[in-house]
């Protein structure tokens, strides 16, 4: 099985359901990546071969071996390929291959794109061979007959979108390229905490300057790469204006991240939220997508490093865990730890380590100072 993470995958459930119309609005979205590229394959059976009739379509005229790669030259509606570069895509392939040499075909494409480009390709049976970053298969509204190469790979759809002719019940606005790779927009809200008094600091660490920003300035910018509400909790409210974000105040000052979870979470639109403290400069995106894929069942799903140092202020919650917290407040605790004998929890390992960095101190800070100016960049 190929994996590229940097392609996202369009299936079809049958004819002209929007396959390409898809394709055209992601790569519109990411036209100003000089790298993205559109692709279009095509998967052909050895009965196709010797279809007369077939044999006059494009696809199939002029085709000889186990398969062809054709570059669009230029952009126009005339092809697929034609409108994919039409659409902003730098460069677009066609390639037509027979179904018992697809996995060569398609090796055969990638050695033409960079390894880190943005992929958006259109074909079915192609998630046979290929693991995608995403996988989405379009189907018409009406009901029609599901063809059967469709219904192969069905199950491996990141997400299916209905197409009423016009538009699609599941946006390409919620897939997103991020860091590298595709990956559909979460179902969640963020929290970002910024109500902690920053003793070992002694200043604010929200507000520490960072490229000429302030930190949680940063950490917001990463967030909305994934989250599209994103609150700030803080017991100082017009400390974060500047954030043009709502910002939620403490139920009670002075009582800790526990109380800035249980006040924040009500105020949700979503029932899974991201929350995090506002000292950690960098954040795996696709790490807290995996936690929130790895939510259903339970109330909290909280990474840690080693046994028994758990990171509850980089973790998923949701907003079942809120009556336990205010009980937890209620009788004089302040520990989100507390919550763990309380609900349901999943613990997740933090693989990689090279990114998560709490700043604490101002050691911590002087690091993270030197990192961005040296040759470990904050982006």
């Amino acid at each position: 099985m190929i994996q590229k993470k940097n392609l996202i995958l369009i299936g079809g459930a049958g004819r002209n359901v929007g396959k390409t119309l898809f394709a055209c609005r992601l790569i519109e979205r990411r036209a100003p990546d000089p790298a993205v590229t559109g692709i279009k394959i095509s998967v052909i059976d050895t009965a196709d071969l010797g279809d007369r009739d077939r044999l006059e379509k494009d696809t199939y005229r002029a085709f000889d071996g186990p398969f062809q790669i054709l570059e669009e030259a230029a952009p126009s509606d005339a092809t697929d390929t034609g409108r994919m570069l039409k659409a902003g895509a730098r460069r677009a392939f066609w390639l037509k291959v027979r179904r018992d040499h697809l996995q060569e075909g398609l090796e055969a494409l990638m050695k033409l794109v960079p390894d880190d480009a943005c992929l958006v390709a259109e074909g079915t049976s192609a998630r046979t061979v290929i693991e995608p970053g995403l996988f989405i298969v379009i189907r018409g509204k009406t009901g029609a007959v599901m063809k059967d190469s469709c219904a192969a790979v069905l199950p491996f759809a990141d997400r299916v979108a209905v197409f009423d002719g016009r538009e699609w019940d599941a946006r390409p606005d919620d897939c997103l390229f991020v860091e590298g790779e595709w990956m559909l927009r979460p179902r969640a809200g963020a929290v970002v905490l910024a109500g902690g008094d920053s003793r070992r600091m002694g200043r604010d660490k929200a507000l520490l300057p960072v490229g000429g920003r302030p930190m949680i300035a940063l950490i917001v910018g990463q967030l909305k790469a994934l989250f599209e509400e994103i609150v700030i909790s803080a017991d100082r409210p017009g400390d974060y204006d500047f954030l043009d974000l709502p910002v939620v105040p403490d139920l009670e000052p002075g009582q800790g991240p526990l109380m800035g979870i249980a006040s924040s979470l009500p105020r949700m639109t979503h029932d899974l939220n991201f929350v995090t403290a506002c000292d950690i400069p960098r954040i795996d995106l696709s790490f807290v997508i995996r936690l929130i894929k790895m939510s259903a069942g339970f109330d909290l799903i909280l990474p840690y490093l080693d046994e028994g140092l758990y990171e509850p202020l980089f973790a998923v919650y949701r907003k079942s865990v809120v009556p336990e917290a205010a009980r937890i407040l209620e009788g004089g605790g302040r520990s989100i730890l507390a919550l763990l004998d309380r609900v349901k929890v999943n613990l997740v390992t933090i693989p990689d380590r090279g990114w998560f960095k709490n700043i604490n101190t101002e050691t911590d800070y002087a690091d993270l100072i030197a990192g961005e100016s040296g040759n470990d960049p904050i982006k």
